[in-house]
């Protein structure tokens, strides 16, 4: 196969990825010393047997994770397919892999894009223990790539010049910009899965394995450079194995006498060093705003960037022509083409895994995954792969993407739709994570992000969407990361929350004052990095605090800003630290079970005073003990009421059947009145269309809810309405 790759091309490879890397032209001495777990190893002892990496000769890593590599190398392709550098991405893996839905997801994504990217699949059989022919009814892996419209040839893989040809035209393909190719590449292990692993007796026999022995790809091919090709002596083939025997000797002496890493270079590599990129710490005199919308912001904001820097690209699910669910992608795809903003399927785990081997190798790529509950269909590639890449590989490689989800609650969205999960990423090394809580901080964190050298999660609250507020004008707005904002000075309690609930403790820091008690809310912006030092710097003026999250409270931000304080700032706090989290059960769809579960205004006023008073209490929390569920330590205080919908227009005598505005999605929240359709005093049957009302995603028409004749109350033409609000009646008569 690297018979065939330039130092350009870049391969993934497996857990058993030495001859791999070998091939690829890593050093055998830098291999050797890493087995052993030395600093003289390729990655300095961070990654051991199962992850090498060497960017000097495109090898992007080894995995310990099974199919994991497959996306990876898809991303290489599309970055080089993008710059127009004719490179390929080769995918190595098992046959275990092909039932794993990554190998799938990326055969799919590849297939449309044309991506030129190789898939081999070493077929020896097994994976682990299990054949292959007892989990699929299709054991012939080759065929496969029929059903994602690919090249699909399989191939002896212990015949050498069968590989050699099969694999020329394979990567030849792909830098015509033909697509991409699966080999299967039938081959065997003739020795245990791991070490212990008995050869023979459990699932495999003596005669089996006896026969693969004879088919050795290098006792077969030595054979033949003699007595079919007659190219080379036995002199020749002894002086050649006589030479590796000297390099496998000389890389293990290599091995022993290296030092051992240093323990004090522990913590080198986690992030970039600075996290911050220059530009988004750069001091910059005040300027004019302009109120904006959160959506538009966030947009003009990637924009920008996308103007700046041709190597910037957008995956997503309808993120494309159709510009977004939540039109917050609306605009670019008109811009910048479907060449940058790239229309993915429903294959979060492949389209993020692309990011990461596309932004680790020449591009930066915004991974569009909708919803913060869907994370999870990408977990393993945001966790253990563009979080880890920069340590894993000693600082050679990283990483620099963007998750952009739209999280947290708002009008009985459900279980599956409602969630941010902040604290669960929080917890990963490697990865930072964003919850901004108005217009200007969400478009200054993305644009950071855009320009940062490390993964970035962006969290955007999906109540805040139809949000608007003062966004500095012109590009050069960053906000960094790790810098909490004082949004409203107090001297007697601090509340320090991030995302909509900075809303929430402003709402009730006005009601705080009305008594006299004056909050300064601080708003966290980032949750890692976590800003204690603004936090334990405004306890020492109040002496109080509360922490109110959108997050649950096991583990959650409130239990580490709280010890956080413990041990920056205890002496100065008058009272325990209190927290105020969204109840601990998986978020219900029912207006009044939601209001139940969830952090309101009032609950953060009622909190603050208990925090004054002394008397707060721990969060309601899950007992584990044998003798069930404890009781609530803290009672939820009943369900403030619902706010008001906004208030009608006054209807004086007349009575009958409202017409309202309607809800519509999750980013509107008001409209225009563009036209009555009828007259006032017209007489309308039920459904008729009466008005309508545009919106900042579409023109909205109003159907008569009765029968019956109508009365304007709202007449005048382009006034803003807000959703559920009444324009009109239709009375009898």
């Amino acid at each position: 196969m690297c018979a065939h790759l330039t130092p350009a091309d870049w391969i993934t490879s497996t857990h058993r990825g030495h001859g791999h890397a070998l091939a690829k032209g890593m050093d055998p001495k830098a291999l050797m010393a890493e087995l052993y777990g030395k600093g003289g190893g390729i990655v300095g002892g961070r990654g051991g047997t199962m992850h090498l990496y060497d960017r000097s000769v495109g090898l992007f890593g080894t995995n310990g994770v099974v199919a994991s590599g497959a996306p990876h190398a898809l991303g290489v392709a599309i970055g080089a397919k993008h710059r127009g550098t004719g490179d390929v991405g080769v995918a190595f893996f098992g046959d275990g892999a092909t039932s794993h839905g990554g190998f799938h997801e990326a055969l799919n994504i590849a297939g449309f894009l044309k991506a030129p990217v190789v898939f081999v699949c070493e077929n020896n059989l097994y994976a682990t223990a299990t054949p292959l022919s007892t989990v699929t009814n299709n054991p012939e892996i080759a065929s496969r790539a029929a059903a994602y419209g690919i090249a699909g040839v399989a191939v002896d893989g212990n015949d050498v010049v069968a590989m050699w040809t099969a694999v020329k035209e394979a990567v030849e393909r792909g830098r015509r910009g033909e697509g991409p190719t699966l080999i299967e590449a039938k081959t065997y292990r003739t020795v245990g899965h791991h070490e212990g692993d008995p050869v023979t007796g459990s699932y495999r026999s003596q005669a089996e394995v006896d026969s693969w022995i004879a088919r050795c790809p290098v006792t077969t091919f030595r054979a033949r450079l003699k007595d079919e090709f007659g190219i080379a002596t036995e002199s020749v083939l002894g002086a050649i194995e006589k030479r590796v025997d000297d390099v496998v000797q000389e890389s293990v002496d290599f091995a022993r006498a290296s030092a051992e890493p240093d323990g004090a270079t522990v913590f080198q590599h986690t992030y970039a060093d600075p996290m911050n990129p220059a530009i988004a710490t750069m001091k910059r005199p005040a300027r004019a705003t302009k109120e904006t919308s959160w959506l538009d912001a966030v947009r003009d904001g990637i924009a920008e960037e996308m103007r700046k820097e041709r190597n910037i690209l957008y995956f997503g699910e309808g993120t494309g022509e159709r510009g977004g669910t939540f039109a917050h992608t609306k605009g670019l795809y008109q811009e910048f083409g479907a060449g940058r903003v790239i229309d993915m399927p429903i294959s979060e785990q492949g389209f993020t895994g692309a990011a990461v081997g596309a932004s680790a190798t020449g591009v930066r790529v915004i991974a569009d995954l909708m919803f913060a509950d869907f994370l999870f269909e990408a977990g393993g590639q945001i966790a253990l792969q563009a979080a880890k890449l920069r340590y894993m590989s000693n600082g050679q490689m990283n990483a620099p993407m963007i998750l952009r989800v739209g999280c947290g609650t708002v009008r009985s969205t459900g279980p599956h739709h409602s969630g941010t999960y902040h604290p669960i990423w929080a917890h990963i090394p490697g990865l930072i994570v964003c919850m901004p809580s108005n217009p200007a901080d969400a478009k200054g964190l993305m644009k950071t992000a855009l320009n940062a050298g490390d993964p970035v999660l962006m969290l955007e609250t999906k109540a805040l969407f139809a949000s608007k507020g003062p966004v500095p004008e012109g590009d050069d707005h960053f906000v960094p990361f790790g810098l909490a904002r004082i949004a409203r000075p107090g001297k007697h309690i601090t509340i320090a929350a991030s995302g909509q609930m900075v809303h929430r403790a402003l709402e009730a820091a006005v009601a705080l004052a009305a008594e006299g008690i004056e909050a300064e809310v601080i708003d966290l912006r980032t949750i890692q990095p976590l800003d204690v030092d603004t936090v334990a710097e405004s306890v020492s003026k109040t002496h109080h605090l509360l922490v109110v999250d959108e997050g649950w409270p096991m583990m959650g931000v409130g239990a580490e800003l709280g010890q956080a304080m413990n041990e920056l700032a205890f002496d100065q706090l008058d009272a325990p630290v209190a927290r105020l989290h969204t109840a601990p059960v998986t978020h219900p769809f029912g207006p009044a079970l939601e209001r139940a579960m969830l952090v309101s205004a009032d609950r953060v006023t009622a909190r603050a005073k208990e925090v004054l008073a002394g008397t707060a209490t721990p969060p309601w929390r899950w007992k584990g003990r044998s003798d069930g569920m404890q009781a609530p330590i803290e009672t939820i205080a009943a369900a403030a009421a619902p706010k008001a919908p906004p208030p009608a227009p006054s209807l004086g005598t007349l009575k009958g059947a409202l017409i309202n505005m309607p809800f519509g999605d999750l980013t509107v929240d008001s409209g225009k009145l563009v036209r009555w359709t009828v007259e006032d005093g017209a007489k309308v049957a039920k459904g008729d269309i009466v008005a309508e009302i545009e919106t900042d995603k579409a023109v909205v028409e109003i159907e008569a809810p009765a029968a019956g004749i109508v009365a304007q109350v709202v007449k005048t033409v382009g006034q803003d309405i807000k959703m559920g609000a009444t324009i009109g009646v239709v009375k009898e008569g």
